[in-house]
């Protein structure tokens, strides 16, 4: 093959290689900002519960002292999950269980009753009944908020914790079913940057903001390397980051 001929061949190839680039960024734009993500989570939203533990990511110097064989101290992850035990709340009293309204075995909703009920007997016409009629109702509901406001404290951080520890299980089985399509990082601060084409709001390893999202998987190198560099602990298999006990 001569030269113009190998010339030409090499500008076809390029310009069908610049066509499959443009294609695929008009099918597959960058994600600019966080909220087009599948799914973000921000550590700051984490719940204050035992059953959800922090750790820190490791520094320079720690990463140093591991390749020479010494001795880490604090946490070797960054977050761990472990399913929390739930409890039910105290029961009723008999006298004002028919009063309650629904949604009372929730700790996030307030106690209601119902003002009013019909009492029907045998033989006899309806007749309406109020909750206040009866001194002793009153007095066993303010008794028995008293037994369900401590479980109410206890049991909204483990119910939240229940929820971190779900949504890690769907994600678990999400990347397992999906992994050379999406991905799980955890991002250490926040890009942002304006440009002409779009501002840019996401993840980077410039501040203290932490922040885990799911990512669909970059297809391009460059953008590998980009996302490789701004990532500081990547899901592994078996994942590190929940334990269901």
């Amino acid at each position: 093959m001569d030269a113009e001929k190998l010339r030409v061949a090499r500008e076809k190839l390029t310009r069908v290689f610049r066509y499959l680039e443009a294609l695929n960024q008009h099918r597959n734009p960058a994600k600019r900002q966080l909220r087009e993500q599948p799914w973000t989570l921000w550590m700051r939203d984490l719940p204050d519960h035992a059953c959800v533990q922090r750790g820190a990511a490791r520094t320079s110097s720690a990463k140093a002292k591991a390749q020479n064989g010494q001795t880490m101290e604090g946490p070797s992850h960054i977050l761990k999950v472990r399913r929390p035990r739930l409890t039910r709340p105290p029961d009723p009293p008999q006298e004002i269980s028919a009063w309650l309204e629904d949604g009372w075995d929730d700790p996030w909703n307030s106690v209601a009753v119902e003002e009013t009920q019909q009492d029907r007997e045998k033989g006899a016409e309806p007749r309406i009944v109020k909750f206040a009629d009866d001194p002793a109702r009153s007095a066993a509901l303010a008794r028995w908020k008293l037994i369900r406001d401590p479980w109410v404290e206890s049991e909204k951080p483990a119910r939240a914790a229940m929820k971190i520890f779900e949504t890690f299980y769907t994600l678990y089985g999400r990347i397992d079913r999906e992994a050379e399509r999406v991905e799980l990082i955890l991002g250490d601060g926040i890009l942002g940057w304006r440009r002409a084409e779009g501002s840019i709001f996401h993840q980077s390893c410039c501040s203290v903001f932490n922040c885990i999202s799911m990512l669909p998987y970059p297809s391009s190198p460059s953008a590998k390397r980009i996302i490789r560099s701004n990532c500081t602990r990547r899901c592994s298999s078996p994942c590190p980051m929940w334990t269901d006990v």
